[in-house]
């Protein structure tokens, strides 16, 4: 699911000079890298990850994790399973916060940097993928298996939120908010786009 975006942003450092911090730009907050754990429902399934055209990882079978440098391009997983229809999903890069660091670490030099280079860009951390079966036997059917989906991403949802408010201290209460705001997002363009699947699912009778 688009649902998690959980990195917590690490202690801001007082800069101690432009010329020896503004090589450091996100790579101190955050790294160049990033670790995208892939799942599926059901589980099992193949998923490549590609990137401006290029399969930069797979995922086989999922659950599984991928490592992807951080880029301001878009990622697609493209997922298949027997008896389930292809799934594309897009994976849209966002701002970490990161550039708050910078503005300490390294000025407006690193902040220019990290904004070139993608690096104070992120992904969702977690994405559970939502496969839609080739049809159902019925209405009922139907409208059962994509309800079960709708109380597993509303649960995990609270759990990432709940979680960010954990790991949140006083001095980022702010950006945890918006992280929150993120993840609450996420869960409602899910929610949405389950109830265009379950409308477009086929039902053919036995």
């Amino acid at each position: 699911m688009n649902a998690g975006k959980l990195a917590g942003l690490g202690r801001l450092m007082i800069s101690v000079g432009l010329l020896s911090t503004s090589a450091a730009c996100a790579t101190v907050v955050g790294g160049t890298t990033q670790e995208v754990y892939v799942d599926t429902e059901p589980k099992g399934a193949t998923c490549a990850v590609n990137r401006q055209g290029a399969t930069v990882g797979f995922i086989r079978p999922t659950p599984g994790k991928v490592g992807l440098s951080r880029s301001k391009e878009t990622v697609i997983l493209s997922c298949n399973l027997d008896g389930y229809e292809q799934s594309n999903e897009v994976l849209v890069a966002s701002f970490t916060g990161a550039t708050v660091g910078n503005i300490l670490l390294g000025g407006l030099v690193g902040v220019a940097i990290d904004a070139a280079s993608g690096a104070n860009n992120k992904y969702p951390e977690r994405v559970m993928v939502i496969l839609t079966p080739a049809s159902f036997p019925s209405d009922e059917a139907r409208d059962a298996h994509y309800a079960g989906i709708r109380q597993r991403i509303e649960a995990g949802a609270k759990a990432e939120i709940d979680l960010v408010n954990t790991r949140c201290s006083s001095t980022n209460r702010e950006l945890c908010t918006i992280e929150a705001k993120q993840i609450s997002d996420a869960r409602d363009k899910a929610l949405a786009d389950l109830d265009k699947r379950r409308l477009a699912a086929k039902v053919v009778p036995a």
